[in-house]
């Protein structure tokens, strides 16, 4: 019976086929519809120029978990404005700040509304992050060895056109070792690659 199931879909397979990819892109755009409409998104406009901009944007996960309203916040990058530092104390937003920018991009680029109250975003290669910290004992890297080889990676692989979010680079070492090799990093990322940076420091 499984036999003569498999010949009798078998010859219908094309249509079956091209059914389950129209059911699967409904159900795609179905979802993203009734989550724009249920957290308050808004289409961005995609443009073809270099701009990562919005107005009162906010972090989905972070609103939906706290009781406390949360706070928007606003970011224009464009072609002469591509790094800005993020600075504060700690458990100030900065973390959250990065990641929401980085949580926009993506919504924007697959088609979906976004959390704030406008946005214009342009082509966004790649996201590289340098956000948390953790060791690889099984590897005998450090925290700092696994902080470092990360943003070495960022720093060969970001382009132009990538979104790049390092934050607090540096730690684990003594005041001047982490603040040479932040600036070091963010002069080369400034001068050499360009792309669209959240650097932050306290």
């Amino acid at each position: 019976l499984y036999d003569e199931l498999q010949a009798a879909l078998a010859r219908d397979l094309n249509g079956l086929q091209r059914t389950a990819d129209a059911v699967a892109e409904l159900d795609t755009l179905a979802n993203l519809a009734e989550r724009a409409h249920a957290l308050n998104l808004v289409l961005p406009a995609l443009v073809a120029d270099a701009r990562l901009e919005y107005r009162a944007g906010r972090h989905l996960g972070v609103e939906r978990s706290s009781a406390a309203p949360f706070v928007p916040n606003d970011l224009a990058l464009g072609e002469h404005e591509r790094m800005l530092i993020v600075t504060g104390p700690n458990m100030g937003g900065k973390s959250t700040y990065m990641r929401q920018t980085a949580l926009i991009a993506i919504l924007a680029h697959i088609g979906s509304g976004v959390p704030a109250a406008a946005a214009t975003i342009g082509p966004i290669d790649r996201i590289f992050t340098r956000i948390g910290a953790a060791d690889d004992l099984t590897g005998g890297r450090s925290t700092f060895m696994v902080e470092m080889t990360v943003t070495a990676d960022i720093l060969n692989s970001a382009t132009r056109s990538s979104l790049v979010l390092m934050d607090e680079v540096g730690r684990g070492t003594s005041t001047f070792d982490g603040l040479s090799l932040a600036w070091a990093a963010a002069r080369h990322i400034a001068q050499r690659i360009g792309a669209f940076t959240l650097f932050a420091t306290h």
